[in-house]
Order: C-alpha cells, then sequence, then structure tokens
C-alpha cells in the first residue's frame, strides 16, 4: 500500500485551493471624447482642455487614472505625454499643444482601463499660420 507524503497532500491541497478563487467582475471604461470634437486646428503651446463624457461610469471601474497622449495617423505617441495620473471621471484635463510637425491627422488617445480616441483634428505652429494670411 504506498502512501502520499505530506508534501504532496499539501500541493493538491493547494493546488484545489487556487482553483477556486473567482475574481470580482470588472467593467472596462472607455468615455466618449467631447473635446476636440473634430475638424479644429490646436496651435502649439496654446492651452487646451480635453474634454470626455463621464455620465455614465460603470459601478467598478478596474483603474481610475487616467493618461492622455497625441496620435498622428496609425500610431499613438506613447512620448508625447499630455497628462497623467488624473482621476478618470474628472472628465476633463488641461494640457498644453506640443511642439510636433503640422498635420491634420491627429487625434487625443484618453486611456483609463481602455483607450479610446478622439476624431482628427489638426496642429499648426502659430507663425506658419500667421505667414500664410
Amino acid at each position: 500500500m504506498k502512501f502520499l507524503s505530506p508534501i504532496t497532500l499539501l500541493s493538491l491541497y493547494l493546488l484545489s485551493a487556487s482553483q477556486s478563487v473567482v475574481s470580482a467582475p470588472t467593467d472596462v471604461y472607455a468615455p466618449r471624447i467631447l473635446e476636440p470634437h473634430g475638424g479644429e486646428t490646436w496651435f502649439v503651446g496654446e492651452k487646451k482642455t480635453v474634454i470626455w463624457d463621464t455620465t455614465s461610469p460603470p459601478k467598478q471601474i478596474t483603474n481610475r487614472y487616467g493618461s492622455i497622449r497625441l496620435r498622428k495617423g496609425g500610431h499613438t505617441m506613447d512620448d508625447v505625454d499630455l497628462g497623467s495620473r488624473f482621476d478618470i471621471l474628472d472628465g476633463s484635463k488641461e494640457i498644453t499643444v506640443p511642439s510636433v510637425p503640422e498635420g491634420s491627422d491627429y487625434r487625443i488617445v484618453l486611456f483609463g482601463d481602455s483607450g479610446n480616441w478622439s476624431k482628427a483634428f489638426s496642429i499648426a505652429n502659430k507663425t506658419a499660420e500667421a505667414s500664410r494670411t
């Protein structure tokens, strides 16, 4: 007759106990960005307010700390931090338009426990805009 060693019994117990752990359900929160709303032009160095809809957040948000990045075309610019460590339920964050190449395919990316982005807008240099008029 074979006996199981105490270590084997303990291992089996711990394995069965770990299988019964159930994680609490969480909801992904991806609020709609209201500003920029698309089509506008932001100028390098200006202060702008990014605004998002906080009217119906889920009860259980996995990550309440937000982060704002800039996206150009199909690429999120991870090295351009426009704001971070703010409460995603604040609904807005003032940012400074960074010094980036001019373009009409920029978007704001809002990260909390999910990432979503605004409609496309333009960024221009004030001196370049003044010379065109």
